[in-house]
């Protein structure tokens, strides 16, 4: 079925559900449909992404791409038992995203992806590893590596990634987003934007020519001060953004705050809603 509205996006894993027959969990995965094609931002962190799927009537088979937007285990360990269902896929991301990683919070704890990039091969899956921009259907593009030069990225000292047999403070090189051109106005979605907010948009300006209306997806912002939730959301105003739907590592204190210092609208969504987003890039959200 063709979408409603020029880009139709449907939340598959989020830490919040608006349905009862729907799991919540510590993940992120959204279905984005544009006018042509369909892809997954994302694969949340287990197979309850796809049960949720199910539940919603989606079909996996439809799938063009996977664009994973970083190297965490809560946006990509979905990706074997997507894989088992449909056998492989295009798998777009950047070429740090295999990079092992880690969490030193309680004990050494692996969170990088499940599966390596042989792995991945094995199963018939082509990837696609760029630090530069990637199509991924008409009107759509990754950001590729994204400049950090306005604003603060949004990482944590006990989240670490091993280069050259060592374990450093993760940088975040790959953290990427999608940049969706619809009508006249221009979407972000975010897996987590450790990139930083600001840069993101300063980025996806920068490919698009004209600011984004709307940022859909993770902030990672659930920790951050509440001075610099302010700064971000009054420079995102500043900067032309009218619409934020924040999710995942937003968390329900970030969110909160986003609600009381960011001038545009703030829209709640969580597993089961559906974002349609129209030409003036304004956005209904409604129950799938």
């Amino acid at each position: 079925m063709a979408p409603a509205t020029p880009l139709e996006v449907t939340v598959l894993r989020d830490n919040v559900a608006v349905r009862d027959d729907l799991s919540a969990g510590h993940g992120l995965s959204l279905l984005v449909r544009p006018r042509m094609g369909a892809f997954l931002l994302d694969t949340g962190e287990s197979d309850e992404t796809w049960a949720n799927a199910d539940a919603l009537g989606v079909d996996l088979t439809q799938i063009d791409a996977v664009v994973l937007s970083h190297g965490h285990y809560d946006h990509t360990g979905g990706l074997p038992g997507l894989l088992e269902r449909i056998g492989g896929l295009h798998i777009i991301a950047h070429p740090a995203a295999f990079e092992p990683r880690w969490s030193d919070r309680g004990g050494n704890h692996e969170i990088g992806p499940p599966l390596s990039r042989e792995e991945l091969q094995a199963t018939g899956s082509w990837l696609e590893l760029s630090a530069e921009p990637i199509a991924v259907a008409p009107g759509v593009r990754t950001t590729g590596r994204v400049p950090r030069e306005h604003g603060p990225t949004q990482g944590a000292p006990h989240l670490l990634v091993e280069r050259g047999g060592r374990r450093v403070v993760d940088d975040f090189v790959d953290d990427i987003s999608v940049v969706a051109e619809v009508g006249a106005a221009v979407v972000v979605l975010t897996g987590c934007a450790h990139a930083g907010l600001v840069n993101i948009v300063a980025r996806a300006t920068e490919l698009a020519g004209r600011c984004p209306a709307a940022i859909i997806g993770g902030t990672h912002l659930a920790s951050a001060p509440e001075d610099e939730i302010a700064a971000i959301a009054a420079e995102l105003h500043e900067r032309g953004v009218r619409t934020l739907v924040p999710m995942h590592c937003t968390g329900e204190r970030g969110a909160a705050l986003l609600e009381r210092h960011f001038a545009g609208e703030v829209l709640r969504v969580g597993v089961g809603s559906d974002i349609g987003v129209a030409e003036d890039g304004s956005l209904t959200i409604r129950t799938a």
